[in-house]
């Protein structure tokens, strides 16, 4: 979609015959990607498609491109889908799913609709101007509900006794909320909202939790009383968060968190996060399980729910390569768009200079008859359509290719090319290049530039931002959707039980079909979902011969394994006593010995077919379509830098838009455009100039097979202020707060370490004092919590090559040092730094030593142990983190971050990275904040509290325990003796990402940069 989009606008600019020529290359028969569909001429022309797809009404994009598209297509009227409307009908009914005292329940709601066109380009509504939107729609919610009890969408019927109690109770909230919620809010008025808000999120968790069974058995009910309660969270987050006091929010600001944890966080109760309808957010975006990034799930929801032109969905009125890319095909083509079947792009070639790309490597699959252009269509009932295989008839060996049973699809089709391959050359072939491809085969079309040093931020992006397969099947059923048992009209289900959470009845697609009639089927259900992988993906085509065929089969069992356990639910009429599908109610020939090989299934065919994942902190590294890094190379397709960042339709069409606005440098329209104006990427920075030995390896890092082992030590909070401030305050709107008054010592024993960038593993000793921080954000004189982090003000390491890396790529403050490490899980230990060091009121010949700078023993069976219950406890100090500024409901947000990073394994490290200016010491000639994840790969192999209390003793001379305020025992002059509150002995992997930079403050001193 985001390649034709960029055909369709850039052909849409008058006079652009003068200024462009525009092929495109296509691998197989067929345009549209993961949107591809395919008419069956062996088995009635039926639809066949790669999944389910339905727009959503707020597609504002999309629907903008194809009713230009219709227009300038100009079919005749009563011609089959001669216009946008003939081709996009509304649909109005989700039905949520959930599991209720061990039983799936129906919870439906019919959205109520509007009468606006969709794709008229209206403008969209600033946050602040949702909030009353929000608000009426929840009122426009209930009174919809009446007239899905009628089993239509248009017959009113009486409300539920508890559904008219519950609305007027939201009607008089939503009149008291209105006056508080108009901004602008300031002072009391603000305090109020705020009170207001968590006074009635508090008391809607409450009674949910006290009515939870009365609710089960009353799902209209809940499903309202969940959208009441998400709302309020949406709306009190988006106050707190000052979306409301922008009229151009970036999204992306929020997506460090998940979308679930920050509905949490700002009071939604566990109940309605983990309801069907959030759930429901996930599945439709194949994130069932994962996560989404808040601020892209919150944007997604909020235009998906309150800013949809007519109704909630639209369902094409045929396949989706009829609905859309066969009228964008012929458009085009119209136009003088050359279109090259049958050219698969095998390798993207740099220059030189790795300024631009050189060359594009094709492989030609196959020729056409007396060098023709391949004619793609078919005609079904009037209506020009994609066949699901070639027309064998008009290619050169086409009878070989069709008995080979070979699909040129596939990527790993063993079919061999036909032609030769075809090399573009730029300045000869091209001037400009658009890739829009999938993202999951982009590393294997851009190994060269992957492996550009000059250009990390695409390896980044191709590291970052994740796909996942998908499972779809179409089941043809002999019984009406009525007789299949199915108690209400026609649905769009989601979240059902896995492997196939998503069902939508298709029934309407069957009269576009050529089944015999009677005798055809009745009814059409599309199954859909991500799945997880099953085996590593591979990239190279090589390596993918026979992967299309597994996967075929693994969707097959899938769907098998479903109509057996969960089809019951859905159509109790046509299943056995034992809750199996009868799957001789679906329809297939009287010769099949299985109904159910005969209908559709559809593997991941091709790495592009893999859906694009949106999860927390992935946003940052998308690359938009002019930040490829060459100056010829134009990036299209939903996994780009977009205003909406999740794999649709919309983020694709979008994408395509970008790319034709680069391409012309025109302000072609996009609708929502809230990138508009943002800062440019950075400019290229130089090229690391490599020089072989000693040189510094490149995030992530990953670290097997370890062993750490951390003591938790008392310290004065006060000292950790000052330290905090002194070395991390270089930004005004970004604030480090230690956590209490704790400071971690961890010794760590990576056997197996290893970096992006360099072959094999090492063994590294890493010990360092760590400063467990608060990482907020200050927002209108409020410190808004937004992560955990851990700063580590000393560090020291055994591996010369880990000292200089971390230096010099994040900034560890690494020294060099002899580590003794002899640690086990039943509390023997025996850690201790010899390093290096000045002497103390010695002349400038007087050498350094070689002394214990820090000792860790066990301090044997008589002193008192602490638990680690107690130790936490009494490292937290609420009064210290109120004076440090973080009010009542920040303090709340630091405990939920911190259960969140005990339970997920993930913290960001935060670094003072700077070198010294070589003229001035005084100065720094480079300086900055780096924060980078550091993240466990599942779970730790042992995490146990060390039995025995734990004694650290520290160089007293150095300075060190007194700059971090270390609490110590007696009147040792030598040594600062520490008693460590608990101690933890774990064996855990973990990775360490790449680090991003903080912006620094300007104001410090000219000399610092």
């Amino acid at each position: 979609m985001a390649a034709l989009t960029t055909a369709f606008e850039l052909t849409s600019v008058p006079g652009w015959e003068d200024h462009y020529e525009v092929t495109v290359y296509q691998h197989g028969h067929r345009l549209g990607g993961k949107g591809a569909s395919g008419r069956n001429r062996e088995r009635f022309d039926r639809i066949e498609e790669h999944g389910l797809h339905l727009f959503y009404g707020f597609y504002d994009n999309a629907f903008s491109v194809m009713r230009r598209c219709y227009e300038a297509l100009g079919r005749p009227a009563g011609a089959p889908l001669a216009t946008l409307e003939d081709a996009f009908k509304p649909h109005s009914l989700i039905v949520f799913e959930e599991p209720s005292e061990g039983t799936w329940q129906h919870q439906p709601l019919l959205f109520p609709r509007n009468s606006d066109p969709p794709g008229l380009g209206h403008k969209v509504p600033t946050p602040a101007e949702l909030i009353p939107i929000m608000l009426q729609f929840l009122l426009d919610l209930f009174d919809a509900q009446p007239a899905l009890r009628g089993g239509a969408d248009t017959t009113p019927q009486p409300r539920s006794v508890g559904l008219r109690v519950l609305r007027r109770g939201v009607a008089r909230l939503l009149a008291s909320l209105r006056d508080l919620l108009a901004p602008p809010a300031r002072g009391l008025v603000a305090v109020r909202r705020e009170e207001l808000l968590r006074r009635l999120l508090a008391w809607s968790a409450a009674a949910f939790r006290r009515g939870e069974r009365l609710l089960a058995r009353q799902p209209e009910i809940r499903s309202a009383w969940v959208a009441v309660d998400i709302t309020l969270a949406m709306i009190r987050g988006m106050i707190a968060d000052g979306l409301t006091d922008q009229d151009d929010v970036d999204w992306r600001r929020l997506d460090h968190e998940d979308f679930r944890a920050w509905l949490m966080r700002h009071g939604a109760s566990a109940s309605s996060v983990r309801a069907s309808t959030v759930s429901g957010v996930y599945a439709g975006a194949y994130s069932a399980g994962r996560e989404i990034g808040a601020g892209t799930g919150l944007h997604w929801t909020l235009r998906m729910l309150y800013t949809y032109r007519g109704a909630i969905f639209y369902k094409m009125q045929a396949g989706m390569g009829d609905v859309i890319f066969a009228p964008l095909y012929e458009v085009l083509r119209r136009r003088g768009v050359r279109f090259r079947f049958f050219h698969r792009v095998d390798k993207l070639r740099l220059s030189a200079d790795r300024r631009r790309v050189a060359a594009i490597e094709i492989g030609r699959q196959i020729a056409v008859k007396d060098g023709a252009d391949y004619t793609p269509l078919i005609d079904v009932k009037g209506l020009p359509c994609w066949p699901s295989e070639p027309l064998y008839e008009q290619l050169v060996g086409g009878d070989a290719l069709r008995a080979s049973g070979e699909s040129l699809e596939d990527w790993g089709a063993q079919f061999p090319d036909q032609e030769p391959p075809l090399v573009l050359e730029d300045g000869r072939d091209f001037d400009r290049v658009v890739l829009g491809v999938g993202l999951g085969v982009v590393p294997a079309l851009c190994e060269e530039i992957v492996a550009d040093a000059g250009n990390p931020r695409f390896a980044a992006m191709l590291r970052e931002v994740t796909t996942t397969p998908t499972v779809s099947a179409q089941l043809w059923k002999r019984d009406d959707l009525r007789a299949t048992g199915w108690p209400l009209p026609p649905p769009v289900m989601i979240p059902y039980a896995a492997p196939l959470d998503t069902w939508a009845d298709m029934s309407h697609l069957l009269p576009r079909e050529s089944f015999p009639e009677p005798g055809g089927p009745r009814s059409l259900a599309y199954l859909t979902a991500a799945m997880d992988d099953d085996e590593p993906p591979p990239i190279e085509r090589s390596a993918y011969v026979g992967y299309a065929a597994r996967q075929l089969q693994r969707v097959r069992t899938l769907t098998a394994r479903h109509l057996d356990t969960s089809a019951a639910h859905l159509w109790p009429a046509i299943s056995r006593p034992d809750g199996a599908l009868d799957r001789s109610r679906l329809h297939a020939p009287a010769s099949s010995d299985d109904p159910l090989a005969f209908q559709h299934h559809s593997p991941v065919q091709h790495p592009s077919d893999r859906y694009v994942l949106s999860p927390r902190g992935t946003t940052r590294h998308r690359l938009a379509a002019d930040e490829s890094g060459y100056k010829n190379l134009v990036l299209a397709g939903d996994w780009t830098l977009t205003p909406m960042n999740l794999g649709c339709v919309e983020a694709a069409t979008m994408s395509g838009i970008r790319a034709a606005q680069v391409l012309t440098g025109l302000p072609i329209p996009m609708h929502d455009d809230w990138l508009r104006g943002r800062a440019a990427a950075p400019p290229r920075a130089p090229l690391y100039i490599e020089r072989g030995l000693n040189e510094s390896t490149s995030p992530p890092y990953d670290a097997r097979s370890s062993v750490m082992v951390a003591t938790l030590l008392q310290a004065d909070p006060r000292r950790l202020r000052d330290l905090c401030g002194r070395h991390l305050g270089l930004h005004e709107e970004r604030v480090y707060i230690p956590l209490g008054p704790m400071v971690v010592f961890y010794a760590q024993d990576n056997r197996l370490l290893s970096a992006v960038d360099a072959k094999g593993a090492v063994a590294e000793r890493d010990f360092g004092f760590l400063v467990p921080v608060v990482i907020c954000e200050r927002r209108g004189g409020r410190l808004d919590p937004r992560a955990l982090g851990a700063y580590i003000p000393a560090l020291w390491v055994d591996l010369g090559a880990a000292l200089i890396g971390g230096r010099e790529v994040l900034g560890f403050p690494k020294g060099h040092a002899d580590l003794g490490f002899e640690a086990q899980a039943s509390g023997a230990l025996a850690l201790h730094v010899d390093a290096w060091l000045p002497p103390e009121g010695g002349d400038a010949l007087t050498p350094w030593r070689h002394e214990r700078l820090v000792e860790v023993r066990d301090a044997g069976e008589g002193a008192p142990a602490v638990s680690l219950l107690d130790a936490l406890r009494a490292s937290h100090d609420a009064a210290w983190l109120g004076a440090a500024g973080l009010d009542g409901c920040a303090q709340g947000q630091v405990l939920a971050l911190g259960v969140d990073c005990l339970r997920t394994g993930s913290v960001s490290m935060v670094f003072l990275k700077q070198f010294r200016d070589a003229a001035r010491r005084e100065l720094a000639c480079y300086q900055a904040i780096i924060e980078a994840p550091c993240r466990r790969i599942g779970s730790s192999r042992v995490n146990t509290r060390l039995p025995r209390p734990i004694e650290v003793s520290v160089l007293r001379r150095t300075g060190l325990a007194d700059a971090l305020g270390l609490v110590g025992e007696g009147d040792d002059e030598e040594r600062v003796r520490l008693r460590a509150l608990a101690g933890v002995y774990m064996e855990l992997d973990f990775t360490i990402g790449a680090g991003e930079v903080v912006n620094p403050r300007r104001d410090r001193h000219d000399g610092v940069r």
